[in-house]
């Protein structure tokens, strides 16, 4: 079964779990990140398919990017506990004497208070992200697929307004064999738009 067939199942599986919840909060991710990659002692060649790599771990120069999409919360535990589950569209990408930069389709699935009924400012979350690569510019023989875990530290500053860092990283090597993994940190604002209980 191929990388992209599981997404799209998990996706389905997680649409059921959408319809069948009690409380839905539904909105608007919008965000700005800072992405880079780990890079084994920066000794890396990206010379077509010829790629070499020495033993330690730098960081690749960070490039600005985004991130946007819907966002949907459903309350899974006593009204604070939810399910979080955001299909984005965002841009990602390093920088190495040229820029290198990767458009995904990114879907965020965990758990956090982002709109919990129980009064609270501050916003904790934790999750994985599958991703799903769009396109990509100067990388040849990349990945098309990647996993990452995440966690988000927020405030929630006007009713469920929340204003949030989120920071991921890459499980799976951008390019095989490479030892190069994403790594982003983003900084998003959840609106609300719809409510809806069962």
């Amino acid at each position: 079964m191929s990388k992209k067939t599981v997404f799209l199942i998990s996706l389905f599986l997680i649409t059921l779990i959408e319809i069948n919840g009690q409380n839905h909060y539904f909105g608007i991710k919008i965000g700005y990140n800072k992405s880079m990659a780990t890079s084994p002692n920066n000794q890396v060649n990206f010379n077509g398919n010829d790629i070499t790599v020495s033993q330690g771990t730098n960081w690749f120069k960070g490039i600005d990017g985004f991130q946007i999409g819907i966002s949907s919360n459903i309350d899974i535990g006593y009204d604070f506990l939810h399910l979080d589950i955001a299909p984005l569209y965002s841009k990602y990408g390093f920088d190495n004497n040229q820029k290198f930069q990767l458009d995904y389709f990114d879907l965020d699935i965990g758990f956090s208070n982002m709109n919990s009924e129980v009064p609270s400012k501050f916003v904790v979350g934790i999750g994985l992200t599958p991703s799903l690569v769009i396109s990509s510019k100067n990388l040849n023989n990349i990945n098309d697929f990647d996993l990452r875990v995440y966690m988000i530290l927020g405030y929630r500053f006007y009713k469920n307004y929340v204003i949030y860092t989120q920071l991921r990283y890459g499980l799976i090597e951008l390019i095989p064999e490479s030892k190069i993994r994403n790594f982003q940190l983003s900084l998003n604002i959840n609106i609300p738009i719809l409510k809806l209980k069962k």
